[in-house]
């Protein structure tokens, strides 16, 4: 049950003019999106995952905080999800494509999401630096080459997600080519459209042949590193670890690089303070991270009980988005002066809570390093486009321009 603005209880289901998530992440505007929602609705709003599938939406810091740190009330099982386990939903629906439960550290809690998350942990912590910096650099140089070569470029396709996913098919021990179509599957997957369901089984298809592979001839990579942990017992949690890492670290950098790409070209004074020196990369990187969010919608947890958050009642069962997107943005705790936003670390970007992002210390620095090469090459190139033709991609869990077309001087 919940309330309506004039204050009438009634279920989730029956609150009329849910706007689609999908379209609140998509908007040139966001946060003006959310502060219309505020208005109406306080610090927790209704949205529909898809048409017809509702869930509240927590847009104020507290909120999100709340929800994302305390798994006694708000669960990352999906199977607690009133619409799965009822079958409300449909079985091919694009949000089950992105919300199925599997067997991975995300999609689980309490002691069974502390055992699956330490070996995500302990390969993560494994990572060579000096090793991403070399398979970073030698990419970058390559592509940027390429490109200038050309004359031309969609600096998302051809640089923001081909460079990361170089990388990831590097660190996991996949070959390009099965890297390449788990960055097609991916962006499928979240695409919120028919494609979803079909593209999130062919990469569990992917990933089971490709961890049978990597058992029958480990290599130096991280795969390897899943099968060998103690803290696996069979094989689909070594897929379900797998996958979280390429889906989750795709989605994370191919956004942020896209983005912070983005305002560099078309922000004039965003990238005159970088390029004067007034603003570090490290700190133009963390404000775009924390203004906007690569993933502005974190993915679903459900209330195990009755409850209230934000004003709102909450059923047991019903679905809730953390929007770390609005949570950055609640004034009532952002810094008023511009200048003490710049370094603040109090952003929910990569989560809080026993959930948070385990890349912490990797992904800074793949970031920086995309980022760093391609200022070096900046004044070789300028938009193809008018910045306000700049769209961004359809889909409720990331956010960053659809392209990035750029000529080459």
């Amino acid at each position: 049950m919940s309330l309506t603005a004039a204050g009438r209880a009634v279920r989730l289901e029956e609150v009329a003019d849910r706007p689609l998530l999908a379209d609140l992440a998509g908007a040139r505007d966001p946060q003006s999106h959310y502060d219309a929602l505020r208005s109406r609705w306080g610090t927790v709003a209704p949205v529909d995952l898809e048409p017809g599938v509702p869930a509240w939406l927590a847009l104020g810091y507290d909120e999100v905080a709340t929800v994302l740190r305390n798994e006694v009330l708000f669960s990352r099982d999906s199977r607690d999800w009133r619409y799965e386990s009822e079958r409300i939903v449909a079985w091919r629906s694009p949000t089950r494509a992105v919300v199925m439960q599997r067997d991975a550290a995300h999609d689980r809690d309490g002691d069974e999401h502390r055992r699956l998350r330490a070996p995500l942990d302990d390969a993560l912590a494994g990572v060579d630096d000096k090793r991403v910096s070399r398979t970073v650099s030698v990419a970058c140089t390559s592509v940027l080459d390429k490109l200038a070569a050309r004359g031309s470029a969609d600096l998302v396709a051809d640089y923001a997600a081909d460079v990361p996913v170089r990388l990831l098919a590097d660190l996991l021990g996949m070959t390009l080519g099965d890297g390449r179509r788990m960055h097609e599957l991916t962006v499928a997957t979240g695409s919120g459209t028919q494609d979803a369901y079909p593209a999130a089984l062919e990469m569990e298809n992917l990933l089971a042949g490709f961890v049978a592979g990597r058992r029958a001839e480990p290599g130096d990579d991280l795969t390897t590193a899943l099968l060998a942990h103690p803290g696996h017992v069979n094989d689909l949690e070594v897929m379900g670890a797998v996958g979280l890492l390429f889906r989750t670290a795709h989605d994370a950098e191919v956004a942020w690089i896209a983005t912070a790409l983005h305002r560099l070209l078309a922000d004039v004074d965003f990238a005159a303070r970088v390029h004067g020196g007034r603003l570090s990369v490290d700190d133009a990187l963390t404000t775009v991270a924390r203004e906007s969010p690569p993933l502005p919608h974190l993915l679903p947890r459900y209330a195990r009980s009755d409850g209230r958050l934000g004003g709102q009642a909450i059923a047991a069962g019903d679905a809730v988005v953390p929007a770390v997107a609005a949570a950055n943005g609640d004034r009532s705790v952002r810094p008023s002066d511009p200048w003490e936003q710049v370094d603040s670390r109090f952003h929910l970007t990569w989560g809080t809570g026993s959930h948070g992002c385990p890349a912490h210390r990797t992904a800074p620095l793949i970031t920086r390093l995309v980022v760093g090469h391609f200022l070096s090459r900046v004044a070789e190139m300028e938009l193809a486009v008018d910045p306000e033709q700049i769209g961004f991609v359809r889909s409720a869990w990331s956010r960053y321009p659809a392209e990035l077309p750029v000529r080459f001087r």
